[in-house]
This record gives C-alpha cells, structure tokens and sequence, in this order.
C-alpha cells in the first residue's frame, strides 16, 4: 500500500512537472528578455497573494535571469523565473500553477511560461533533493511575502552551469550574458564565504559533484572569468588559482 502511494505521488508530481514546464516551439530557442525588475517582483507577488489566500505558504529555488535582474541587478531584463525545490508536493504544485497563471491573468506582457521549473529535468536526479536542501541551509532570499518565498540557487552550481555552458556543455549554447552571470555568481560566492580566491581543484570539485563534465574548453573558460572579473572589480589577481 505504501509503495503504490509512493509511486502515485511520483507520478503526479511528475505530471506537474510538465504542467510548469515551457513548451517550446521552433525559433524560440532563447526568448527576448522582456520582464524587468518591476514586472518581476507584481508578478510574484501576484502569485504569493493567489497562494496566501487559498491557505498555502511555498518555498521555491530560482536559478538563471531572474536571479541576476531581481537579486543582483546584473541584468535589465529575463525572460522568465525558472525555479526547482525537490521537497514541494502535488498541493504545492497546484498552487504554483494556478497562481502563476493567475498572475497572467493580472498582466498580460506574462506569457504562459513565464513561471516555469524545467530547470529541474537538467539537475541530475540523484542530486535534487540535496541541492534542494543545501540552498534551504543557506537560505538567501530574493524575493518573500506572504504565501511564496523564492531563494536563489547556491553559487558554486550556479556557477558550475554556466561555466559548463561556456564551454559547449549541456544542451542550449551559451548566451551573450553567460560570462558576465558566471563572473557575478563566483563574486556572491567569494564574498559569501569572505574570501578572495578560490581553487581550480575545487571549481573541479564542483563539477564532479554536479556530474558536469570538465573538458580542455572548461581551462579557456575559468582563464576567461579571471579576466573579466580583474576588468569588472578592478582587482589585481585571479579569483580562480
């Protein structure tokens, strides 16, 4: 009996899964950025009131732009909130859902998949629920009010995906703004930690914890971020050694 239950669960969380995946369509590989901060932050508050007034309080992790236009203010503009938390449960999702769409209903410059978790078909599943629970540890908040609290992703994976982008991992190529996002997570990580480099042995690290790939193209990357972020912060020396 409780396997069969386990299984269902599994079943329906997958089955919202794919209801807050993006659908894509051909030529719309990478979307125009076109929700700044301001258009951000009504609509996640507009999801936060639907979900506080229909009695639910969700916690969910944001990783990619907005992240960078909310949090940072590295960028103008995304296209999206992509977000995972391998702990949420079929209300939860149904929340998110019905919220999201709501706050399309509220403005209509929100496209369908504006809220989307896709990201969480990229993180290996073995790792989900512990990078789930390490950013729960860290906790830094991006956005909260009543009903929703969205939490940026840990900078060290953050970093890692980008760096595996930049190096033609994975299954999207890299974007224009993919250095300039790589150079801002491994700064938060630095100044989270109150330290001014970091090892290469340990960006590796990183790498084999996240089941990343590290090529010949990963060494012309990180040499890259040393160099854009002497140029960025002024500083004098590698941040990665």
């Amino acid at each position: 009996m409780g396997q069969q239950y386990s299984r269902l669960r599994q079943r329906r969380n997958a089955d919202r899964l794919r209801d807050l995946a993006p659908r894509r369509t051909s030529g719309h590989e990478e979307p125009l950025p076109n929700l700044d901060y301001q258009t951000l932050w009504n609509a996640l508050n507009n999801v936060a009131a639907y979900i506080d007034r229909h009695g639910g309080n969700v916690t969910v992790i944001a990783v990619g732009g907005a992240v960078n236009t909310i949090h940072l203010r590295s960028r103008n503009a995304t296209h999206d909130v992509d977000f995972f938390n391998n702990q949420l449960t079929v209300n939860d999702y149904e929340l998110l859902i019905r919220g999201a769409r709501d706050a399309v209903r509220r403005d209509r410059r929100l496209t369908e998949e504006w809220f989307n978790n896709r990201t969480i078909f990229f993180i290996p599943q073995e790792r989900r629920n512990e990078l789930t629970e390490e950013t729960l540890l860290i906790h830094e908040v991006i956005f909260r009010a009543a009903g929703l609290t969205v939490l940026a992703a840990p900078w060290q994976y953050s970093f890692s995906c980008k760096v595996d982008r930049l190096s033609g991992g994975g299954l999207n190529s890299a974007r224009s703004y993919d250095l300039d996002d790589a150079v801002q997570y491994i700064h938060r990580y630095l100044l989270q930690r109150c330290i001014r480099q970091v090892n290469k042995s340990t960006v590796r690290g990183w790498f084999v914890h996240y089941q990343l790939q590290w090529t010949h193209a990963n060494e012309t990357v990180i040499a890259r971020v040393n160099a854009a972020y002497r140029a960025k912060f002024h500083v004098g020396y590698d941040v990665i050694v």
